[in-house]
């Protein structure tokens, strides 16, 4: 009889176990999948989990993050720049990493767009709070991609010596007189350099 009972109660377990609540992801497990695929460079399966996250939640500023940063790889400056702008729009408590990085962002995307202005303006905005910046999913995006990112947009404005203070900010070594046609086409030749890195 105990033999039975302990059978019974066995089955009964069992059956408990396998009627669990199926359990619904929510927004941010979404966008924490999507930064796993966006740290694999898997940048399609990286926006889809966004776009899943923004349906559940529209103003979930990292899934506008993440969908700017996968335009960005894209190569679609306009749907990155909706997002960053969103998504900044959108912080009214201020998550300082995720701010930056859509700044940063922001300041590639207006560079690729050509508005030169508005990408020296926050790259501006970047390096007075977080100077030595580094994007938190993608080691190969840091400070030196936006002082890049400053110095050449100075050059297509023609402000020589602004691009020349920027470089300098990376390589205080770096020498030139900008006020030359040779002193501006050894910037040129350095910006590119450090670009190349």
């Amino acid at each position: 009889m105990t033999k039975r009972i302990i059978l019974l109660a066995l089955l009964v377990l069992v059956s408990l176990m396998g009627c669990r609540e199926r359990i619904e992801p929510e927004a941010d497990d979404f966008v924490e999948y999507g930064w796993i695929l966006y740290a694999e460079r898997d940048f399609r399966g990286a926006y889809d989990e966004f776009t899943e996250a923004l349906v559940l939640d529209s103003v979930y500023v990292d899934a506008h993050n993440g969908s700017g940063w996968c335009y960005t790889e894209f190569n679609n400056p306009d749907s990155a720049r909706y997002h960053f702008e969103i998504g900044l729009a959108l912080i009214i408590v201020d998550s300082v990493n995720v701010r930056f990085e859509m700044t940063a962002g922001l300041a590639l995307t207006y560079h690729a767009l050509e508005a030169y202005e508005e990408a020296i303006e926050q790259v501006g905005i970047l390096y007075a709070e977080r100077p030595l910046f580094e994007f938190s999913h993608d080691w190969r995006i840091n400070y030196v991609d936006l002082i890049v990112v400053a110095a050449s947009s100075n050059v297509a404005l023609g402000n020589f010596s602004q691009a020349y203070t920027w470089v300098r900010r990376y390589d205080g070594s770096f020498v030139t007189n900008v006020s030359t046609l040779e002193g501006r086409a050894d910037l040129i030749k350095k910006i590119e350099a450090i670009q190349n890195l």
